[in-house]
């Protein structure tokens, strides 16, 4: 029997992404160009969920604030993904009244989300119309946004932590493998986080949760145990600890071999007479 590897049995598919392929002299439409647009984008939200899953990549830390007597919050500029793997870019702090009203009565908690938005932009005729026909555009442009929103509900379909993390000192800054909300990512499961959505994906992100410690008083601090980090964390050089375990080996077995090595045999005293006084005394 040769040592080839022989098949038993095997299993074909397709998947969902599908690349443009053009040729020389090849009459292009529409559909052909927009097929790299979509391939592209679609890649990059497959390996964004799938490395990471939705939340804040970086920034947007929620501050507050009271000004001219009306209560605001202040979130610093940063990156977030959706559940799709959608980025949402803010590139500038915004500052954000809580309540436009200044209510008094306003009931707590209350909850800060970022959500994506899309605006059609460049608008431009798709085709040459004849003169009864109407003039139709389309968008040659589609510019992303963002939207923040301070709501009163506690929202349910969107990214998000539960707000019961108890946070561990640890020397390694990984986040607990056991919380809920990392669990599955984690298990290497290519899941989303976000819940109570009804099977379908979130396009907002949770930032922090509102609270006002003393109803009297109209200040506000921000919880932000309820949102969702997913900074990659950075892997140290595995050579260097390999290169360090080794000297540190060499500098134990330094040591060792001092510590066990003879001690140098103690040094004779000298048998000859000591030196007369008058063999000292210079000559007249």
């Amino acid at each position: 029997m040769s040592g080839a590897n022989v098949t038993i049995n095997s299993a074909k598919g397709m998947s969902t992404l599908v690349r443009p392929r053009f040729g020389p002299g090849m009459l292009l439409q529409h559909e052909d160009l927009e097929q790299l647009n979509v391939y592209t984008r679609e890649l990059n939200r497959l390996m964004f969920r799938s490395l990471f899953g939705c939340g804040v990549v970086c920034g947007l830390v929620v501050t507050t604030e009271q000004k001219c007597g009306q209560g605001r919050i202040t979130v610093e500029a940063g990156l977030a993904l959706t559940c799709d793997g959608d980025p949402i870019y803010v590139p500038k702090d915004q500052s954000v009244a809580i309540d436009e009203k200044c209510d008094p009565k306003l009931t707590t908690p209350l909850w800060v989300v970022l959500c994506g938005t899309v605006k059609c932009c460049a608008p431009r005729t798709s085709m040459c119309p004849s003169d009864d026909e109407e003039t139709t555009s389309v968008c040659t442009r589609e510019r992303e946004g963002w939207e923040i929103r301070v709501v009163s509900e506690e929202p349910k379909c969107v990214c998000r932590c539960k707000p019961d993390i108890v946070f561990k000192e640890t020397t390694c800054k990984c986040v607990d493998p056991e919380l809920p909300c990392y669990k599955d990512h984690y298990g290497g499961k290519c899941s989303c986080e976000c819940h109570d959505c009804g099977g379908s994906c979130c396009d907002c992100v949770l930032l922090a949760r509102l609270e006002r410690p003393d109803p009297a008083k109209p200040d506000w601090i921000a919880d932000h145990r309820v949102r969702r980090f997913v900074r990659p964390v950075l892997m140290r050089d595995p050579q260097v600890e390999i290169e360090h375990k080794k000297r540190e080996e060499d500098k134990k077995a330094v040591a060792l071999a001092k510590s066990t090595a003879p001690a140098p045999a103690a040094t004779p005293a000298s048998s000859k007479p000591p030196k007369s006084k008058s063999s000292m005394t210079p000559p007249r």
